[in-house]
């Protein structure tokens, strides 16, 4: 009997779902914006069952297709008009007054430090330090992003010095910027 679509999910995408949702977290820095992410290479390997089925590592499929869809999704913002959050005329709060779990991460001066360090790199930049820190590989970067290994080192020191050069200067990060589509 052939396998489900149900099944083949299940088997292929899902004991990655922790991977995509703590990468694609680590990349736009909000959980909401990161489910989206996920669930957009979720959509993506539901429509193309055979890609990942053919894939050695289902994982490093994924990735890469999540890795195109955030770099597709920042060129997309960038087009669009940026509204700052603490705009005064806005009628109500965006968010609650109780602190969530992003911003209990993000209190204590070294990290804040670190944040807005990471926030100033390039996506490239961000998109390989963040695979790098969750443990792989130049050989899986390289299957994940497509980048050579000679050119993947040269990008990933690159993409360390800037992150400490940014950390020496001690800047200040950008205020917060919302889509103006997402105020409605």
């Amino acid at each position: 009997m052939p396998e489900s679509r149900t099944d083949r999910f299940d088997r292929l995408v899902a004991p990655h779902l922790d991977t995509l949702l703590r990468v694609a977290f680590r990349l736009v820095r909000n959980a909401p914006d990161a489910e989206d992410l996920v669930q957009d290479t979720c959509i993506a390997a539901c429509e193309h069952p055979a890609d990942v089925d053919a894939a050695t590592q289902p994982v490093h499929w994924l990735l890469r297709v999540l890795h195109n869809r955030f770099l597709d999704r920042t060129r997309q913002q960038r087009r669009r008009p940026q509204v700052p959050i603490d705009d005064a005329d806005r009628e109500t709060p965006l968010v609650c007054g109780a602190p969530g779990p992003e911003e209990i991460l993000l209190r204590s001066e070294s990290e804040r430090a670190l944040e807005a360090a990471y926030l100033k790199l390039e996506d490239m930049q961000r998109t390989l330090l963040v695979l790098r820190t969750e443990g792989y590989g130049l050989s899986e970067i390289e299957a994940i992003t497509g980048i050579q290994k000679e050119v993947l080192r040269a990008r990933l020191h690159r993409a360390r010095r800037s992150l400490a050069r940014h950390l020496q200067r001690g800047e200040e990060p950008a205020p917060l910027m919302l889509n103006a589509r997402r105020r409605t």
